[in-house]
C-alpha cells in the first residue's frame, strides 16, 4: 500500500441524509443508482470522521449503503486487552449483496479523533484498522496505513459488510534493554516514542538505580526482539549495570514528550 496510489484516489462525496435509528448506532444513508454507480464517491459517518470509498463501478446494481457510528457499548465486551481504541466503531454495509461481485476494493479512512497534544499521536506506525471477524469472535488487523501528520488511518477492503476501528498497540513499560555504543550521553534507541522525548529507564531488581535519558534513535527491532523495550547508550547503561551484563530487566517511564 503506497501513499501515491492514497493521493491520486479522486472520490467525490455523495449528500446522504441521516436515518432514524436507536441511541446506540447512528446511522447515514445513501441510494446509489445506475448513473451514481459509474462515478466516484464517498459515504461519510455523521461525524466526519470516517470515510468509505466506492470507486466508480465497483458496485453493478442499484443499492442502499449504510454507514453507522456505533455505540462503545455494543462491542465493549470485544475489545481487546492488548490494545486501545481510538475514537469510534464504525460500520458499513451494502444492503443489496448482490450488487457487490468482491473483484474490486473499498476504501476506508478513519480520522483520529480530537485529541489532547499526546504523544500517542506522534507515534508513527501503532495505529490500525481492525475489523471485526464475527465467525472467529476476534478483531483482525486489516492492512493499514497510519499518518500522524495528516491525523488518519487508510486501508482497503474487499467485505460488502464490516465494523471497523482504529486500535493502538499499548505501549509497553516493563521488558529487556541492552546497550550500544553511541554518542556518549544519556540517550537511548525506542522502538515506542519519537526523537526528542524524556524517558526514566528503573532497573526491575533495583529500584533505586534509575535514569533518565533522551531519545535519539529508533530500535530495537520488535519482530526481531519481542521482549525488549530499549537500548541504552553504554553510558546510560553503566547507571544501572555493568556493560557486561549485557541485557537486564527495567522498567521505563514516559517523563516529557516534544
Amino acid at each position: 500500500m503506497t501513499r501515491p496510489f492514497f493521493a491520486s484516489l479522486i472520490l467525490i462525496i455523495l449528500f446522504a441524509t441521516p436515518v432514524h435509528a436507536s441511541e446506540l448506532e447512528r446511522i447515514v444513508a445513501a441510494e446509489f443508482d445506475a448513473a451514481t454507480i459509474v462515478k466516484g464517491y464517498t459515504l461519510e459517518s455523521d461525524d466526519g470522521l470516517f470515510r468509505l470509498g466506492i470507486r466508480p463501478n465497483t458496485l453493478n446494481v442499484s443499492t442502499r449503503v449504510d454507514v453507522k457510528t456505533l455505540d462503545r457499548s455494543l462491542m465493549e465486551e470485544t475489545l481487546p486487552t492488548n490494545r486501545d481504541l481510538v475514537g469510534e466503531i464504525y460500520l458499513f454495509d451494502i444492503l443489496n449483496k448482490s450488487s457487490y461481485d468482491g473483484s474490486d476494493f473499498f476504501f476506508l479512512e478513519i480520522r483520529y479523533p480530537a485529541e489532547e497534544s499526546d504523544v500517542t499521536a506522534q507515534l508513527h506506525g501503532r495505529r490500525r484498522i481492525y475489523f471485526w471477524n464475527g465467525v472467529r469472535g476476534a478483531w483482525e488487523e486489516l492492512p493499514s496505513e497510519d499518518s500522524p501528520e495528516v491525523g488518519s488511518v487508510r486501508a482497503l477492503i474487499h467485505l460488502p459488510y464490516a465494523r471497523l476501528a482504529i486500535f493502538e498497540e499499548t505501549i509497553p513499560e516493563t521488558g529487556t534493554a541492552s546497550w550500544y555504543a553511541y554518542k556518549g550521553c544519556d540517550c537511548a534507541a525506542s522502538p515506542d516514542y519519537p526523537k526528542g522525548t524524556y524517558l526514566v529507564v528503573t532497573r526491575a531488581d533495583d529500584p533505586t538505580r534509575s535514569v533518565t535519558v533522551t531519545v535519539n534513535d529508533y530500535g530495537p527491532d520488535r519482530s526481531v526482539f519481542p521482549d525488549r523495550v530499549i537500548d541504552l547508550d553504554s553510558v546510560a547503561f553503566k547507571k544501572l549495570a555493568s556493560l557486561g551484563a549485557g541485557v537486564i530487566d527495567v522498567s521505563v517511564k514516559l517523563l516529557q514528550s516534544l
